[in-house]
């Protein structure tokens, strides 16, 4: 497509991005409520991971972190473990169920695991797939074969407003993870 005719559409990315606003916020008030004096902390936008790559100098010549950037962290305080929570958003296609993968690359795994404390064998991330993710059968399917023996560390969430199987899941899940 021609530079002209990009530029004459309505970047996606932005809706998109407003939209994905709104599940990490359900998701934030929901898991801040439920973590709310005991001993546990959420953390959004957390820059533990920022910088595993390294440096990189910008256009501008100053240096920056090199890393990713997930949603939240939910740690405990006591044990200072952690889990990174990455929340997937899309309607019917897209590609952001394809994105979550990157977090299981060994490198990542290796740096996030000793930053968040975990040990060799946990998976120190917690998906939670929203809206057309969670709805669509074949996304489903897609999601279930791609993260096999890791089931529980994935979350579909089809409807922001069902609260509770936020907080079943984490209980069932990821808290163990963080004990």
């Amino acid at each position: 497509m021609a530079r002209e005719h990009l530029e004459g559409r309505k970047p996606w990315q932005d809706l998109a991005g407003s939209r994905g606003a709104v599940a990490e916020d359900v998701f934030s008030v929901i898991m801040e409520a439920h973590l709310e004096n005991t001993g546990f902390s959420t953390v959004h936008k957390p820059k533990d991971l920022a910088g595993i790559y390294g440096r990189r100098t910008g256009k501008d010549g100053r240096s920056r972190l090199h890393g990713i950037h997930p949603e939240y962290a939910i740690k405990n305080t006591t044990t200072g473990k952690s889990i990174y929570v990455e929340i997937k958003r899309q309607r019917a296609a897209g590609n952001a169920h394809e994105r979550a993968c990157k977090y299981m690359m060994p490198g990542i795994l290796a740096s996030a695991r000793k930053i968040a404390r975990q040990k060799a064998d946990v998976v120190p991330f917690w998906w939670v797939f929203t809206n057309g993710l969670a709805k669509d059968r074949y996304y489903r399917q897609e999601i279930a074969h791609w993260f096999q023996r890791i089931e529980g560390h994935c979350l579909f969430w089809p409807k922001l407003r069902e609260r509770q199987v936020v907080i079943e899941h984490f209980e069932k899940h990821i808290r163990p993870l963080l004990e």
